[in-house]
């Protein structure tokens, strides 16, 4: 019961990212990462160790999400699905943690 509830959460979670980044895609990445997440991954994602001031939008960070998960997206492809977010919010998870343990060291 408890882990029912649990993945319940967390599949609501990935299918408003995926619904809220199709309708609203110019929202700060805010209304739904943490500060410290959308930082993560825009350094993962861009090969940096500083991440910029204001937040990207809602659309990109779903798209780099779901590129951690196999999202290829290309040309002709469909909006990311739960499956490759469901995926990229575990590699987001991982990350974030690496992220958290970078910081301190600095």
């Amino acid at each position: 019961m408890r882990a029912t509830a649990l993945f319940a959460v967390i599949a609501w979670r990935i299918l408003y990212a995926a619904l809220l980044a199709r309708l609203h895609a110019k929202l700060s990445c805010e209304v739904l990462l943490q500060p410290l997440e959308w930082q993560a991954l825009y350094c993962c994602t861009h090969g940096t160790t500083t991440a910029p001031k204001k937040p990207p939008s809602l659309g990109a960070t779903i798209a780099w999400i779901a590129k951690l998960g196999g999202y290829l997206g290309r040309r002709h492809d469909r909006p990311p699905g739960p499956t490759v977010l469901w995926r990229g919010f575990l590699a987001l998870h991982e990350i974030t943690q690496m992220y958290c343990i970078f910081r301190k060291n600095e």
